[in-house]
This record gives C-alpha cells, structure tokens and sequence, in this order.
C-alpha cells in the first residue's frame, strides 16, 4: 500500500437535530453506514493522518475499529461537540460545517501542526486521491479548490465544497469567514459565499478534477460521479502556492 503523508479531516453529523433546511438523509443508521463506508476507502488509500470530527457529539468508530485503522498504518483521531441546533437549523448544514472546520482546527492534535490538510465531507470520498495527492505537490500548492461542476450541467457560480486542499492560514483568513456568511434560507449556500471569496484571494486555474463519489446527506442519493470529458482534467478551480 502506498504510503501519503497528507491528513485528511473528514466532517459528519452522525445524529442531526430535528429542523436542519434541506436534509432528506436523517436516519443516523443511514448517515453512519454512509460515513463509514467513505472512512475505509480513505483509510485504504494509504493516509496516515485522518481526522473525524462530528458535530452531533458521537464518534463515528468505535475503539477496536479505530485499532483496526491503526493496524494498516493511519493514525485517525476522533473529535466531537454539540453544535448550537437552532443556529444551524437557521442557517443550515454549510454554516454547520464551517463551525465543525473551526472546531477541529483548534481542537484536533493531528491538525494542530499541519500547515495544510485536505477537507472532504463525511459520506464522501475521492477515487483518484492519490493523482489528486500528486497533483497538488507538483503544483507546490497551499490551497487548491475547484469549481462546484455536478453532472457538469450546472453554471451555479459555486465552488466545490466537499473536498478541497487548504492551508491552515488560508482557511483561518479567508474560508471560516466565507463559511459564517452561509444562509440557506437567506442569502445564499456556503458554496456561493466561497465561491466569491476565492474569486477574490487566489489565482484561477484549470485542474484535474476530484472524482468525488459517495452520498449526499441533502437529498439522500448518491453524487453523480461519471466523467465529465474534457472537463475531468481541466476543471476550472483556484491556486495558492507554497511560499519559496
């Protein structure tokens, strides 16, 4: 097994409170098996680093099959707290997330010395990692994210929020701000806030895309995942390099 050394933090709510806006997935069974099935795909890919915050306050894993992940050679830390429900019932599931981010970010032992990491959300995971992986250190990336495509349909100005690779100065600075200003009721997803702000802060550029598989907790189904023709390696997205 290929060994990356990358850390991965991976965001779930294994036990969502009554009232979130736009969330067909509610049975925790469901979310968990979901949840789980994605772990172990990114644990098999070789990272030796992953985080698994909840903000529900449940751990994902239970002690022998957190020893199980250990025993192929990845440390994987569990973090948890009670979100604040009727904030993210107002707000909804991508104003939660950008809590959960934050929390882990100054919470989780494994990111406390990372100056990037890699953010995919639970349920979810990416087929070709390890490109993806390549791609970002040939690139000297600090942060890399690409554009919300969908089954490459969609012209939503959105950014892809499910997976992305992120600096931990650039995520403090920028993307927990982005995150804050998420009204799904109101002003707008989390993805449209992000979108505008990495518009503003980094360099466009066209990329490889994440194939990013899995199940979505908003309508209950699973992402489109099939390719996108040209777009699968030139998908518009946003640089930060590395400082030299």
């Amino acid at each position: 097994m290929r060994k990356i050394p990358a850390t991965v933090l991976i965001t779930t709510a294994n036990n969502p409170p009554d009232g979130i806006p736009y969330l067909e997935m509610r049975s925790a069974a469901e979310r968990r098996i979901a949840a789980k099935g994605a772990l172990y795909f990114w644990a098999s890919q070789g990272i030796q680093k992953i985080v698994l915050a909840d903000a529900t306050g449940s751990n994902l894993l239970t002690k022998s099959e957190i020893k199980e992940i250990q025993f192929i050679g990845a440390d994987c830390e569990q973090i948890s707290y009670e979100q604040n429900s009727d904030d993210v019932a107002a707000k909804g599931k991508g104003y939660g997330e950008g809590q959960l981010i934050q929390f882990a970010l100054e919470n989780s032992r494994l990111l406390e010395d990372e100056e990037c990491f890699f953010k995919s959300t639970g349920k979810t995971y990416v087929r070709n990692f390890h490109d993806i992986y390549d791609l970002v250190c040939e690139a000297k990336a600090a942060s890399l994210f690409w554009k919300y495509m969908g089954d490459g349909t969609s012209m939503k100005p959105w950014a892809e929020c499910k997976f992305y690779f992120s600096s931990r100065e650039f995520a403090i600075k920028h993307l927990m701000a982005a995150y804050s200003e998420s009204d799904d009721l109101g002003k707008g997803a989390c993805e449209y806030f992000i979108f505008q702000m990495l518009n503003k802060n980094l360099r466009t550029v066209n990329a490889l895309r994440p194939q990013i598989s899995g199940f979505a907790g908003g309508t209950g189904s699973q992402y489109f995942d099939g390719s996108l023709g040209t777009l699968d390696y030139r998908c518009p997205g946003w640089l930060e390099e590395r400082a030299s």
